[in-house]
C-alpha cells in the first residue's frame, strides 16, 4: 500500500513538471517548423516572395511580378542600377543582391528573404536541395 502511494505521488509530480515545461514553451511562429513567413506572410522556404506590383505572395518562376509592361528605357535603367549594387538581373525583371544584410537590403529599398529556395530561378531543376538562400530582391 505504501509503495502505491509513493508511485502516485511521483506520477503527480512528474505530470506537474511536464505541464510546467509545456506552459514555458514559446508559442510564436518562429518556433514552428515552416514558420519562416516574412512581414507579408510569404513563406520563403517554399519559394514565395512578396510582389508589390500584384500585392500578393508569389513564386517568380511561376508568375511574373510585373503590374504593367516596362519600357526598354526603364528596364535598362533598372539593369544598370542592379549592376551598381553588384546584383544579378533575371529575365523575370528582378534584381538580386545576395550579399546584403537585412538592414542594408531594406535601407536600399529591397525585399529581404532569409530563406529563399535554392531553385527559385530554375523551376525545371531535376534536383533541388532543401537549403535556404539569403536574398535581397529589387523590382
Amino acid at each position: 500500500m505504501k509503495n502505491k502511494i509513493i508511485l502516485i505521488v511521483v506520477l503527480i509530480i512528474l505530470a506537474a513538471a511536464i505541464l510546467n515545461i509545456y506552459k514555458e514553451m514559446p508559442k510564436d511562429s518562429s518556433f514552428l517548423v515552416g514558420g519562416d513567413a516574412d512581414i507579408h506572410g510569404c513563406l520563403g522556404s517554399a519559394g514565395y516572395t512578396w510582389c508589390e506590383a500584384k500585392n500578393k505572395c508569389l513564386r517568380v518562376w511561376e508568375e511574373e511580378c510585373i503590374a504593367e509592361e516596362m519600357t526598354e528605357a526603364v528596364k535598362q535603367e533598372k539593369i544598370n542600377a542592379c549592376r551598381n549594387l553588384d546584383g544579378i538581373w533575371y529575365p523575370s525583371n528582378v534584381c538580386e543582391v545576395n550579399q546584403l544584410s537585412e538592414n542594408e537590403c531594406i535601407a536600399k529599398g529591397g525585399e529581404f528573404n532569409p530563406c529563399a529556395s535554392a531553385c527559385r530561378h530554375n523551376p525545371e531543376a531535376e534536383v533541388c536541395t532543401m537549403q535556404c538562400v539569403l536574398t535581397c530582391t529589387f523590382r
